[in-house]
């Protein structure tokens, strides 16, 4: 089985144009602590995006819990201060609880003086990641670089990329994360979701 899921894969020409292409040296690896789900979130920016959706919107906000892998996104035409802080509370605190960490890039539209007094009235440390080195915020590098990939898988050049969003994180979250060996959405919510495949292909 699983070499006929290798053969499937080469076959497949959208899996070989989008496929990593890995150019850099492999580096030693250093682990993130976070001791429980939601403890530690890194949030960082995708875009501008080259092709505007068709709603006007070039950015993608998202927010990675280090424990579980899970991701929150949202969509703007532009990410200011304040839907930064509009995000951390619906998309992290209201769902999830309050982090006791939150890291993320020198960017000034994410390390505004309303994200620190939004931190300093729940006792949130914000933490920043090493100027121009991605990798120190390395979990949402990858989590962005993953949606990047499958969105360009589904959308293939259509301009309605947001409407697709929701199903490329459906994938992103019901797909085992090696680092945890299993699926963002079993860690959080401690089963697994039925997903369309399950449906449209019975199992015996």
């Amino acid at each position: 089985m699983e070499r006929d899921g290798f053969q499937f894969v080469r076959k497949c020409h959208q899996c070989q144009i989008h496929s990593y292409l890995i150019h850099s040296p492999p580096l030693e690896l250093y682990p993130m602590y976070a001791l429980w789900p939601f403890v530690t979130c890194g949030i960082d920016v995708i875009g501008p995006i080259e092709s505007k959706a068709s709603n006007g919107h070039l950015f993608i906000l998202v927010a990675i819990d280090y424990f579980t892998k899970w991701v929150e996104v949202v969509t703007f035409k532009s990410v200011t201060k304040k839907a930064m802080v509009e995000f951390v509370h619906s998309n992290i605190i209201c769902r999830f609880g309050i982090p006791k960490i939150i890291t993320t890039d020198n960017a000034m539209n994410l390390n505004s003086h309303l994200i620190k007094e939004n931190c300093e009235q729940f006792k949130i440390v914000h933490r920043h990641s090493t100027p121009y080195r991605p990798k120190a915020n390395g979990a949402v590098e990858a989590a962005n670089k993953n949606i990047k990939k499958i969105l360009r898988k589904m959308v293939q050049g259509s301009r309605r990329w947001h409407d697709k969003l929701p199903f490329a994180l459906m994938g992103y979250r019901t797909t085992v994360r090696t680092p945890v060996g299993a699926t963002p959405y079993l860690l959080v919510y401690e089963t697994e979701v039925v997903i369309p495949a399950e449906v449209e292909i019975p199992s015996l």
